[in-house]
């Protein structure tokens, strides 16, 4: 039973401006995303304003925001094939515990703007 949605959409330029300081960085992305990140050369700014994006549908998706959880505590990772899914830790995994819900991602971008849609389904037990 899917129990929310979330979408975001995010200005690539202004996340390339907000990347060039360190503090940005540490505060919204984990290490594995930075690494990512800077791996992606020119598209580096694309793939963070993606990530940025899953963060945001990702707090929408849960229904509650950012309260009490750090941005980094959402990673975007992706898989053998390069699909992008959601590690949680922190106040967003016990949130996402205390909903017994996982959590769906899709990410699209622009030459402009990156977006993100999050679905929440409730775990089968």
């Amino acid at each position: 039973m899917i129990i929310g949605v979330g979408i975001d959409l995010v200005d690539i330029e202004r996340v390339a401006r907000l990347i060039e300081d360190p503090r940005f960085l540490n505060k919204v992305y984990s290490e594995s995303e930075q690494k990512y990140i800077k791996a992606q050369g020119k598209g580096a700014a694309q793939s963070a304003a993606a990530m940025f994006a899953a963060k945001e549908a990702f707090s929408k998706a849960l229904g509650t925001g950012f309260r009490g959880m750090a941005l980094s505590s959402v990673t975007v990772e992706h898989n053998e094939l390069g699909a992008p899914y959601l590690v949680l830790s922190g106040r967003a995994g016990e949130a996402a515990e205390k909903l017994c819900a996982e959590f769906f991602l899709s990410l699209t971008h622009t030459d402009t703007a990156a977006g993100a849609v999050v679905v929440a389904q409730k775990k089968d037990r």
